[in-house]
């Protein structure tokens, strides 16, 4: 989630050779990469292509589906270079449109080339609807020259269902369905209380988007891959809690995916107990050794382990039920094939359990956009549509992205601090009006989910400071957090484990919910680069924090404890703590926010370093 992002030039051979300099293994690769874009390699000697007798083969020219392995072998390299790497583009003659790659692995990474100028690597190859090619690309960041190129890689299946993912509505008697192929055809989803026994068919709604939908590059340049047609399908009529199968593809050519299983929401109510998986600035990881365009490589890690605790009993051997991502989701800032990427990478879990978001500045912001508050060139052109088309939240119209939802004993308001949220806008009167609205007798806990953290222990002012902007947020919600009880916000954005106190106006309270502060969790360590810029000496409402480590989180809520478990990306618990409240009874007053004269420092924080937020319309 940083707040810049790197200029797309021809820095892909400058990448390999600090990878190759550093001696940057795979599980090292993010302290080098991860800031480096994949260029568009403009700059490419077509003409000698497969003229410099080097000879490029695979183990298969065929690829069958996602998440296909490949050997791929090449000799004959004269004068063998740390800066010759071999980059795979879809389609196969995407390069000589100036297109970037789809990923890209250093040849040294092979046994041998240096020497000989012959090796092999192993690559992991996704359904990306259209065949692939892989080249040689030599010269260093100066003068890449595609030197060789092997053969078409045909794909044999472009309307394998991919990307399958499911997502909640307000309504636990529903469930959403997404997933992608080459064509439209006939999109349905079959689904059904036994496995092989899928009793009702629904058709699925249909929509894409183009180049000319993006609002700068590389997302509508070389960054831009056709996403193919997003199928969404709604099932309806689930009991909430009960197992499911189902499948999605196309009635009309017969091809389906595997059978999944999920379980129905949870009805709302206090007699539930329900467990959530939460994390935020994630990205990809390749598990191949190479680089996609935006790498990530802990990444991969943290879904590893997030897919084997959400497809795991909790401790009380009840299932987990939902998963929360608060914003910077592939970070493909611009590269479309990283969200393919990235949901193939989240499948095992998102096709099984409901998968549920909010937009971070990678997702939307954009520097010439006045819709946005925070101008940066974070989203590399996408704007928030990639987002918006892959995951259809229950929200209140086009580019409105909030919106909320009861899960068992918890109430959640999920909003976009990509959006103007000062008093007066559309997302504040619907943020105080929803609030207003929660049963606390029903759902007595109650949570606030977004992508900027209202409290982050980060010395970091400017105008797109962490401070900054946290210091924003206070004063433009912290009112409303207030008035009405929130227990509990999640955000991301600050790349570090973060958990404060029950903190209200910067002082800590005894307890969470009316009359008492909010516990802010800042979860965003699942993959992106650390942030260690924590104030000397630490603020008094920091309960934990962990700056140096990457992973995600647990919550385990009942009607009266709310049990948080933070996790690294090995699956071992580094922190925990569990809040705990009395059921309010009907009709308690909300809590007023302290005095203007208690909020003291934070207005003396905001005059000494921040700007003050501008609450457009």
């Amino acid at each position: 989630m940083g707040s810049h992002l790197t200029t797309p030039t021809a820095t892909l051979l400058l990448v390999a050779a600090l990878a190759a300099v550093c001696g940057a293994a795979a599980v090292e690769k993010h302290n080098v990469l991860e800031h480096f874009p994949a260029p568009s390699l403009v700059r490419v000697a077509l003409a000698s292509a497969g003229s410099h007798g080097i000879h490029i083969s695979y183990n298969t020219t065929k690829l069958h589906g996602s998440g296909q392995w490949i050997v791929v072998s090449w000799s004959g390299v004269p004068s063998p270079d740390p800066s010759d790497l071999l980059a795979v583009y879809s389609p196969p003659d995407a390069y000589a449109a100036g297109k970037a790659p789809i990923k890209f692995a250093n040849a040294s990474d092979s046994q041998g080339h240096l020497a000989s100028g012959a090796g092999s690597v192993q690559l992991r190859l996704l359904n990306l609807r259209a065949d692939m090619r892989v080249v040689l690309v030599r010269g260093g960041p100066d003068q890449p020259t595609v030197v060789a190129q092997g053969p078409v890689i045909r794909n044999r299946n472009p309307n394998e269902p991919t990307g399958i993912h499911l997502m909640r509505t307000r309504s636990p008697s529903d469930m959403l369905v997404q997933f992608t192929t080459h064509d439209a055809a006939q999109p349905v989803a079959q689904y059904g209380r036994a496995p092989r026994a899928l009793a009702f068919t629904v058709p699925a709604r249909t929509a894409t988007y183009g180049a000319a939908d993006m609002c700068g590059g590389p997302a509508s340049g070389e960054g831009f891959l056709d996403p193919g047609w997003l199928h969404t399908a709604l099932l309806t009529g689930l009991e909430p809690g009960q197992q499911y199968w189902y499948r999605v593809g196309d009635a009309k050519s017969g091809l389906f995916s595997a059978e999944y299983s999920f379980r129905a929401a949870p009805a709302p109510g206090p007699d539930q107990a329900v467990h959530i998986l939460t994390l935020a600035d994630q990205g990809v990881g390749e598990v191949d050794g190479s680089y996609a365009a935006m790498e990530y490589s802990p990444a991969a890690d943290v879904a590893a382990h997030v897919i084997a605790d959400g497809l795991a009993a909790a401790p009380d051997s009840r299932p987990y039920s939902l998963v929360l991502h608060n914003g910077d989701i592939a970070y493909a800032r611009g590269y479309a094939a990283l969200w393919d990427a990235w949901l193939y990478q989240q499948q095992e879990l998102a096709a099984r359990v409901p998968y549920m978001a909010c937009p971070g500045n990678h997702e939307r912001d954009w520097a010439t956009d006045p819709s946005i508050p925070y101008r940066t060139i974070d989203s590399g052109g996408e704007c928030g549509v990639p987002y918006e088309q892959r995951f259809p939240m229950p929200s209140g119209g086009r580019d409105r992205p909030w919106y909320s939802f009861e899960h068992g004993p918890a109430h959640f308001a999920v909003m976009s601090t990509e959006h103007f949220y000062g008093p007066g806008t559309p997302q504040h009167l619907w943020l105080e009006a929803d609030l207003a609205s929660v049963n606390r007798t029903r759902t007595p806990w109650l949570v606030l989910v977004g992508h900027r953290p209202i409290y982050i222990d980060a010395e970091e002012y400017g105008e797109q400071g962490k401070q900054t902007t946290a210091l924003q947020l206070q004063m433009a919600l912290e009112h409303l957090l207030a008035k009405y009880g929130v227990d509990v916000a999640l955000s991301g954005h600050h790349h570090s484990y973060q958990r404060t106190c029950p903190v209200m106006a910067q002082r800590c309270q005894p307890h969470t919910g009316p009359g008492g502060g909010v516990v802010h969790l800042c979860v965003g360590h699942a993959g992106a680069q650390w942030y260690d810029n924590g104030f000397v000496p630490r603020p008094d409402w920091v309960a934990y924090e962990n700056q140096l480590i990457h992973g995600y989180a647990r919550l385990h809520i009942n009607a009266t404890h709310f049990h948080i478990e933070a996790v690294d990306s090995q699956g071992q618990l580094f922190d925990e703590a569990v809040l705990t409240k009395e059921l309010a009874p009907a009709g308690t007053a909300p809590a007023e926010l302290p005095r203007q004269a208690e909020r003291a420092p934070l207005l003396a924080s905001l005059r000494a370093g921040a700007l003050a937020f501008s609450a457009e319309t």
